[in-house]
């Protein structure tokens, strides 16, 4: 009954049809209205902590994407029938998504630069790193803990792209982490203004750490494959 009321109430009219996107006040379909719907909708919106960071939205993407273990490393393209080769393109082993992110050397090092700038050890697995292992951490620090890991997987995923799909074979670690440190600036700004300054603050640290380390001269260590 009560679709047969709904459908008495509809006033015909010689208007033509036309279809409407109710995310938006236009009317006018957008993909951010649809990730957002998506984001705050269903089980998608109590999977993952990270919607909440301060981030942009394809990175808040891309980060679910890793925790799911969906993103397009060789591992996941093979099992899509693609016929190229598994070697990760920064050392001889096989790319599977925890060896690009945290057990590949240049994942490594990267991480042993956020450990001395932050005194956080790396988390041992996917898992852990979206599960318990900010846990016992302050709930502010924590935020901003995961700002910089956002930047961190983003970096080595752009490096890895630009190896393999742009034929830059002269990155530098330095290089890797000023992108990030880069990024880190300008993402605060979708931060509220009192917690900009540490989020500098980190980037500084974590750059002073990097030269340390990676400074041969006037250059940084190359990355190679």
């Amino acid at each position: 009954m009560h679709l047969v009321w709904r459908l008495i109430e509809v006033r015909p009219s010689d208007m033509p049809d036309s279809t409407q996107w109710k995310l938006t006040k236009n009317g006018i379909f957008t993909m951010k209205s649809f990730y957002t719907d998506l984001i705050n909708s269903g089980p998608l919106s109590r999977s993952l902590h990270i919607w909440k960071v301060k981030v942009p939205l394809r990175i808040k993407i891309f980060m679910w994407f890793v925790h799911k273990q969906v993103i397009l490393t060789k591992d996941n393209l093979l099992k899509r029938r693609w016929a190229g080769n598994s070697r990760c393109c920064f050392c001889a082993q096989d790319e599977i998504i925890q060896h690009l992110f945290l057990e590949c050397p240049l994942a490594k090092l990267l991480w042993r630069t956020i450990h001395i700038a932050c005194n956080i050890n790396p988390p041992v697995d996917i898992a852990s790193l979206f599960g318990m292992w900010l846990a016992g951490v302050e709930q502010i620090t924590a935020t901003r803990i995961q700002i910089g890991i956002c930047v961190l997987l983003w970096a080595i995923w752009n490096c890895r792209n630009d190896m393999i799909f742009n034929r830059q074979h002269n990155l530098t670690f330095l290089q890797v982490i000023f992108r990030a440190t880069a990024w880190i600036r300008t993402w605060s700004l979708l931060t509220p203004m009192d917690s900009r300054e540490p989020l500098v603050t980190g980037c500084n640290q974590w750059e002073m750490v990097a030269r340390v380390i990676f400074t041969t001269g006037s250059d940084g260590v190359r990355i190679t494959g």
